[in-house]
């Protein structure tokens, strides 16, 4: 008669026994147990790609997309908007470096401006007044000031209008409407040859 229960060694309590091989247990007498499960490699969440490989700029078709060539249609006529607003500031910064020094001829060495950066207008104002003392008799030099004073009042104008009036952009131009919300389109010829005449105005006024 053959026992049917042995001894457990971890519990020492009697264990049933089939075959060799203690009732429930899930590998038999004798054979090895199946190996662990190595734990699943990590993954960068910030370098894994979406689901179904779709890249981020896929998800927004409607988005112009980045191009390494760098001929966007209106590249150009965006260049010389930012053009004409360089060419302005340093139109401004030449003529408060040319008050500053002719204030120091006159003996005042205050800073032109003060704490605040003055306007275009008030910067040729305080020049027209300091040429006018220091050439008074030379009447070519106040026909150059009037005609300078003339140019940047229709320039200034303009740089407004682009500025703050510019809504679209077609390739060669752009569109500006007024205060009067009137459509105006400012071709870039009409950008290249605004900042051609600051420019001009700003050499003459380094002369003077």
């Amino acid at each position: 008669m053959t026992d049917s229960y042995r001894t457990s060694a971890s519990t020492g309590l009697p264990t049933s026994v089939d075959d060799g091989a203690p009732a429930g247990h899930p590998t038999p007498v004798g054979e090895p147990s199946a190996p662990p499960t190595p734990p699943a490699p990590l993954v960068d969440e910030a370098s894994a790609p979406a689901p179904g490989g779709t890249d981020q700029p896929e998800l927004f078709p409607h988005l112009p997309q980045p191009s390494d060539d760098g001929a966007a249609p209106d590249r150009r006529v965006l260049e010389a908007v930012g053009a004409l607003v360089l060419v302005w500031g340093q139109l401004e910064q030449t003529t408060a470096e040319k008050l500053a020094s002719m204030r120091q001829a006159f003996g005042d060495v205050r800073i032109v401006g003060g704490r605040t950066r003055p306007t275009m207008q008030k910067l040729l104002a305080e020049l027209r007044a300091l040429v006018a003392m220091r050439d008074r008799h030379d009447k070519q030099v106040l026909a150059v000031i009037a005609e300078i004073d003339g140019a940047l009042q229709r320039t200034a104008q303009f740089r407004i209008l682009v500025l703050d009036g510019t809504q679209s952009c077609d390739g060669e131009a752009v569109t500006c409407h007024d205060l009067k919300n009137t459509p105006h389109r400012v071709t870039l010829e009409d950008l290249q040859r605004e900042t051609v005449q600051l420019n001009r105005i700003r050499s003459q006024i380094a002369a003077l």
